[in-house]
């Protein structure tokens, strides 16, 4: 796949657009959008205290760098429903 249209499904996925709609639009697979999104996905970074987090191959993918940051950021969620 060229550079250009990893590129821009990154972008499009940056812009809160679905690997389905992407590929839709794009005109590539399916399967070629997901592992676009799932290579990007290695640079994550904690969903509260935005720290690089570190990958384990064969493991769970993680959302949050420590048990802290994820109780921290679901209290601060039920705060905002009430």
């Amino acid at each position: 796949m060229k550079a250009e249209i990893r590129d821009q499904v990154k972008q499009m996925n940056d812009q809160g657009i679905g690997y389905k709609k992407i590929a839709l639009e794009l005109n590539i697979s399916i399967g070629s959008a997901r592992n676009v999104l799932k290579e990007k996905d290695d640079s994550m970074s904690c969903r509260f205290c935005s720290k690089k987090l570190n990958f384990v191959e064969g493991k769970k993918r993680k959302v949050f760098c420590n048990d802290s940051c994820r109780y921290q950021y679901w209290n601060s969620l039920k705060k905002v429903a009430k």
